[in-house]
């Protein structure tokens, strides 16, 4: 995938991507991008807008109106993603991004008035102050513990049962991405790490996270959740594994980064 700007060249070859209410709107026989622009969207984006180039295609995303059009059916972005190339869960993911900024940013945060699109950039621009909206980006740490008992994964309380994750949760305002990892293991399981190690990150459009991975090591404390995020923690070894989380995202990469460590 390649980002450019919104005036950039076009393609000979245009496909579509069409979101309503956070969904995909894909054909009986799974055709996501779509060959045709829809002839119905919503009014605050009155015109398909350019999301990325994917092999030397130009994608554009449309946001639908509530009623679906004969012969699509609706999908959430998560199961999508489970069936796509790395490349293109990378597109679908910033349409999806884009088309939360869009709905949540039709009026102005400042003074209240509607916003328009911007011409050129990226931007919800109010013709009243001048004040204009950019797509929100929300950072996050995303961390699995390795001791000697195992890997530290976790249940989350909106988790599906029996699901078990890493530790995540969003970098406060002033604090570095390396405060927020060891602030939020010993918030949510209450234990001290050591020996952070960055490992890569993920935009995570659900609906606007940058999710910044690490590994950590065990350094003290017992495991003790917080009760309100986490209701359960333990430590997994590769013989016996719960519900991992889903193949393309960056807590599944961690994860198994964390079992292949404590196997050797």
């Amino acid at each position: 995938m390649q980002i450019k700007s919104r005036d950039a060249d076009t393609s000979a070859i245009n496909r579509f991507i069409y979101i309503q209410q956070g969904n995909i709107l894909c054909t009986t026989d799974g055709i996501w991008l779509h060959s045709q622009a829809s002839e119905v969207t919503v009014k605050w984006l009155e015109q398909p807008l350019f999301v990325a180039e994917l092999d030397a295609t130009n994608i554009y995303m449309q946001v639908i109106e509530d009623e679906i059009s004969s012969g699509l059916q609706a999908h959430h972005g998560r199961d999508m993603m489970t069936l796509l190339t790395e490349a293109e869960s990378d597109l679908l993911a910033r349409a999806l991004q884009l088309s939360h900024w869009l709905q949540d940013h039709q009026f102005c945060g400042r003074c209240g008035r509607a916003t328009t699109l911007h011409k050129v950039d990226y931007g919800m621009c109010c013709e009243a102050c001048r004040h204009t909206q950019y797509p929100r980006i929300s950072p996050c740490i995303i961390v699995v513990v390795t001791g000697p008992k195992g890997v530290l994964l976790a249940r989350n309380t909106r988790f599906p049962v029996g699901r078990f994750s890493a530790l995540a949760g969003f970098v406060e305002a002033g604090e570095s991405v390396e405060a927020a990892v060891h602030r939020e293991v010993k918030e949510e399981v209450g234990i001290d790490i050591k020996n952070l190690q960055y490992i890569g990150s993920q935009s995570w459009s659900f609906p606007h996270s940058l999710m910044m991975g690490y590994m950590a090591e065990y350094k003290a404390g017992e495991i003790a959740v917080d009760g309100v995020e986490i209701d359960e923690a333990d430590w997994f070894r590769p013989d016996c594994l719960p519900d991992l989380p889903f193949r393309f995202s960056i807590a599944r990469r961690l994860v198994e980064i964390g079992l292949a460590k404590i196997a050797k």
